[in-house]
């Protein structure tokens, strides 16, 4: 119970404060604002920790999805390009990521605008475009936030994070998530030490040899851009986190 009451008060110290969400918010807003005047009228969602409600108060950011209609005439690098054209015109510095325009604030704190087009009227799925290989990504950001939010261990997600986090581990969160719930298969959805204990063993285990699927698209693989230095040294962190005594030693 000592240890579940521990890394129940470490999740409690992470959430944020309402001002802290409103702040988020009104960001969306001004944001959606200042894109809110192109042709085809695209829709607006949150992405990411926001999103997934993931979100810990030690590392965060925020992810803004907008898709266009899926019979839009505008191609995907023509959505991409004049968003990044749009944002320039009311922000100092933007910059391109895979598919994301990205916005940098102090500490490390970030917004990332994801431009798309909806694959149907759901604008559940959608194509992106990728500026490293110049062709579309199939994906879709509802499916990644279901795929969360319905698991039962955004708790345990939590926690890995702010391991990640105060560790300096090398992996994409969406990964960690992912490899978190793979791993946590099977353990108790109330005791969160059962459950971090089975997802760092996996994570250390399987980061060497696994591909890391897209729930939304089997054609993607998550992991593809680790390097092997960087897998070996997620497995070490997490074998490090395994042999410690005490949670704290894992946290502190």
């Amino acid at each position: 119970m000592m240890n579940q009451e521990y890394l129940q008060a470490l999740l409690a110290a992470q959430s944020l404060q309402p001002i802290d969400l409103t702040r988020l918010q009104g960001l969306r807003t001004k944001i959606e604002g200042q894109l809110g005047g192109f042709e085809g009228s695209p829709r607006f969602y949150y992405a990411g920790s926001y999103g997934k409600d993931t979100i810990i108060r030690s590392s965060y950011d925020l992810d803004i999805v907008m898709y266009w209609p899926h019979d839009t005439k505008f191609s995907l690098v023509g959505i991409f390009s004049a968003v990044g054209e749009s944002l320039k015109k009311h922000w100092t510095v933007v910059q391109p990521k895979t598919v994301a325009w990205r916005l940098p604030f102090e500490n490390g704190f970030h917004v990332d605008i994801v431009p798309g087009r909806a694959l149907d009227s759901t604008f559940r799925y959608a194509n992106l475009y990728r500026t490293d290989t110049g062709q579309p990504l199939q994906t879709s950001i509802k499916v990644h936030i279901d795929n969360v939010r319905n698991s039962g261990r955004r708790e345990l997600i939590r926690l890995l994070k702010l391991w990640k986090c105060r560790r300096s581990v090398p992996l994409k969160s969406f990964v960690l998530e992912l490899m978190a719930i793979e791993g946590a298969r099977g353990t108790s959805l109330t005791e969160l030490e059962p459950q971090l204990s089975a997802a760092l063993v996996h994570i250390r285990d399987r980061i060497h040899k696994t591909s890391v699927q897209d729930p939304a698209n089997s054609n993607n693989d998550l992991a593809n851009s680790m390097s092997a230095i960087e897998r070996a040294q997620v497995s070490a962190a997490a074998d490090a986190a395994i042999q410690a005594r005490t949670w704290s030693e894992v946290f502190q």
